[in-house]
């Protein structure tokens, strides 16, 4: 008796989002890692029907249509821009409970999933990019000429409806292709169906002509790149006629390890090169469900935070070394470089008399690098953060005498880390500079590099113990924020 093939159960379902009635396909086990799908122009969630039979019995696969796009359904007053298509699946994410997910970015995908992932990067574990540009050099001259139309500018409206045909459609799906005869037909003619129904050209056309805000986020999105390093898989269809190869390799200026490939296919490369690009992508969600352990030293163990970090490492399965006083001076470069030798990472949670952590700082910095470890997490104080530009906590008035000493030492601190010419990529974590409250992981937390405390909806600077310890533990486990201060707050 033949084996019964593994195909998954798709659903089809319709969610309400602030009046939009977004239309989505989901499948898989609801506790598999989830990979948020975002589809091209003119396309919808259809165009990943081979990717939901290839994986969908193994991970949660989502794939909303946008706005304007399938068969998602949205109010005649709605305002087309990437920024109300992004604002749409924030809420999306939001109704859904999806809290951590992979993100799929084609084409379209790539400016809607990059301003989520800008707003709020706690969500992403990882990036699936496919030809989708966030690069100059990834532009061709027939992208740069399209994208130059603007709202409002005499016959760019006339000029962008050349896109909406079915000849243009067709060869968006066919042109680039190494052998058209494993295009399918429909791809293209239900993405023109779609863009034939009344009310989708005017909101085709207010996207083509708001193109160009996304060109004008690509440093955004690169800083975004730069500072979380997500995992990253690219895969490119190399004859795309509008997103060049180079915009593939660019991806490794900012996130090094980012694994690329390219196919001798064009933009839709997923219609003639699916069988290959498949299982690569579950390859890389496996790993990203499984991250490889670390080899983790935590000087100051003993200490609260340093105690909730080595905890929180050891029950993400990584192999921890607390070290104490006895263990090694912690200002000591030589005595350092000898204990730290072997180990992947250091966290550094430390006080104490005689300018202790300054002088820790800059003993790390010249002993990580003679004993082979890349990663510096050194956990400062909230006091170096600043309450308005330029004006930090610990120089105010009125900051409590009985910890200026220390606040002034790990401000030193930080100033030492951001001045060296150093190897190490070094991260100094700020927690909030009051209410770092005891308390366990909640999971809900927004991490960013930046001066000035993060708030909540609620306007509060307030974070777990247990939180804290969780977000410090994801910067080490993705070697996200290189050589910046973070600081964190808890979103409940």
């Amino acid at each position: 008796m033949p084996l019964p093939l593994p195909l998954p159960r798709v659903e089809h379902r319709f969610v309400d989002v602030d009046g939009v009635r977004v239309f989505y396909r989901a499948a898989g086990p609801e506790t598999a890692p989830v990979l948020l799908l975002l589809h091209g122009f003119p396309s919808a969630s259809h165009q990943f029907r081979r990717l939901f039979d290839a994986l969908g019995s193994r991970f949660r696969l989502i794939a909303p249509d946008y706005p304007g796009f399938g068969h998602t359904e949205a109010p005649a007053s709605f305002r087309y821009s990437f920024d109300a298509l992004a604002d749409v699946l924030e809420g999306f994410a939001g109704a859904l409970g999806l809290e951590r997910f992979a993100l799929y970015a084609f084409d379209f995908g790539g400016p809607v999933g990059f301003r989520l992932a800008a707003r709020r990067p706690e969500l992403v574990t990882g990036l699936v990019v496919q030809n989708a540009n966030a690069y100059a050099e990834g532009l061709s001259e027939l992208a740069v000429e399209t994208i130059a139309h603007r709202t409002g500018e005499p016959g760019a409206a006339e000029a962008v409806q050349p896109l909406f045909t079915l000849e243009v459609t067709r060869g968006q799906y066919e042109g680039g292709a190494a052998d058209p005869a494993l295009v399918p037909p429909d791809g293209w003619t239900l993405d023109q169906h779609f863009l034939d129904l009344p009310g989708r050209r005017e909101a085709q056309t207010a996207l083509a002509l708001d193109y160009h805000a996304n060109v004008e986020l690509y440093p955004v999105w690169q800083r975004w790149l730069r500072e979380h390093r997500p995992p990253t898989l690219v895969l490119w269809g190399r004859n795309d006629p509008f997103f060049l190869p180079a915009g593939a390799e660019a991806y490794r200026r900012d996130v090094p390890g980012a694994e690329v490939h390219l196919f001798d296919t064009g933009h839709f490369a997923l219609e003639e090169c699916a069988p290959e690009i498949a299982p690569l992508i579950a390859d890389f969600l496996d790993r990203l469900a499984e991250p490889r352990p670390l080899r983790i030293a935590v000087l100051g163990a003993s200490g609260q935070l340093g105690g909730e970090v080595a905890r929180e490492a050891e029950r993400r399965g990584h192999t921890v070394t607390p070290l104490g006083r006895a263990d090694a001076d912690a200002a000591d470069e030589a005595a350092l470089a000898a204990v730290l030798a072997g180990h992947d990472a250091v966290v550094a949670a430390l006080k104490g008399p005689d300018h202790l952590v300054p002088r820790a700082a800059g003993a790390l910095l010249a002993a990580l690098p003679k004993a082979g470890v890349p990663r510096l997490l050194f956990v400062g104080g909230g006091g170096s953060l600043e309450h308005a530009p330029g004006e930090r906590f610990v120089d105010s008035p009125g900051f409590p005498a009985q910890y200026l000493e220390t606040a002034r030492d790990q401000t030193a601190a930080l100033d030492l880390l951001r001045a060296a010419d150093t190897p190490v990529e070094w991260t100094y974590f700020s927690p909030p500079p009051v209410h770092l409250v005891p308390g366990a992981r909640t999971g809900r937390y927004r991490v960013a590099a930046t001066d000035a405390p993060l708030t909540n909806a609620e306007g509060l600077s307030r974070l777990t113990t247990g939180d804290f310890a969780s977000a410090a533990v994801d910067a080490l486990e993705r070697g996200s924020f290189p050589r910046a201060r973070i600081t964190a707050v808890g979103l409940d």
